[in-house]
């Protein structure tokens, strides 16, 4: 099942999208949440494939949109890092940078 919600982070609006365990039951949901410059997507999806398509991406882990805002940043492709996301920062800092 493939669910979207609005997310409001620090005023701003993002897209959440949710795809409930694709794997079938016992696997994790597949998250991203998609911002004006770029995107957070959870580990489940593929880092250098964002890379390859010159995306700003960051990979956070998290089973939830919450935990996705609130984890630390764990990865970044160059263009994210471009706009000044850090590894460590969190995914609303994240999301701070995207939307600007």
């Amino acid at each position: 099942m493939i669910s979207t919600e609005i997310l409001n982070v620090n005023g701003c609006q993002v897209q959440g999208v949710c795809i409930t365990a694709p794997g079938g039951e016992g696997h994790p949901n597949m998250l991203v949440i998609v911002a004006k410059k770029g995107y957070i997507m959870c580990g489940y999806l593929n880092q250098a494939a964002a890379e390859t398509f010159g995306d700003a991406a960051c990979v956070i882990g998290g089973s939830s949109f919450d935990e996705l805002l609130n984890n630390p940043v764990k990865a970044v492709s160059p263009e994210a890092a471009k706009l000044g996301i850090e590894i460590g920062m969190t995914g609303a800092q994240a999301c701070d940078i995207l939307n600007a």
